[in-house]
């Protein structure tokens, strides 16, 4: 195996540990939010407590992209300039985007399907849960994980071949 391969596989394991660093923070984000926002219109539910998990995953991935996982691969110049910044919140908008419709799509199959409402589901709701007896729980983690692998997907390409590509 050459040097190149060794070093996207590394670069790959870095970029996935990042990823479920920053999905936990999103996770535990996100369903801080729901339990917060329980009270409010289920669709303004979704998109603030989606927004507000996106916002601290973003700031994490920035940091973590930059500093570890794609390190040396830029001018630091360029990766501290403020068109560097907007594109990379542009490019990570575009991605809770995709996860936001993701996640809703799911949300609505699984409320029609299964009559469960995944954003049920919340802080309180994860302190005090039966793990393995609620459907709600595991719906709801498989629509939060089916939304973190098309955000993973996508931010892996845009960062590795736009963002961070060498220049």
């Amino acid at each position: 195996m050459s040097n190149k391969q060794d070093s996207n596989k590394r670069e790959l394991i870095r970029f996935l540990i990042t990823g479920l660093v920053c999905a936990l923070a999103d996770f535990l984000t996100t369903s801080l939010f729901l339990m917060i926002l329980k009270n409010a219109p289920v669709v303004l539910q979704s998109t603030l407590s989606l927004l507000a998990g996106f916002t601290v995953g973003v700031i994490l991935n920035y940091i973590l992209s930059t500093y570890w996982v794609f390190k040396g691969k830029q001018d630091s110049k360029v990766t501290k300039s403020v068109s560097f910044i907007i594109l990379f919140i542009v490019f990570s908008a575009i991605a809770y985007g995709l996860s936001l419709g993701t996640y809703e799509l799911c949300r609505i199959i699984f409320l029609n399907a299964a009559h469960r409402n995944i954003n049920e589901i919340g802080i309180d709701y994860l302190l005090k849960f039966t793990f393995w007896g609620n459907l709600t729980f595991w719906l709801y983690l498989l629509a939060f994980f089916l939304k973190t692998l098309v955000g993973l997907v996508w931010n892996y390409f845009t960062r590795k071949y736009i963002l961070y590509k060498r220049r």
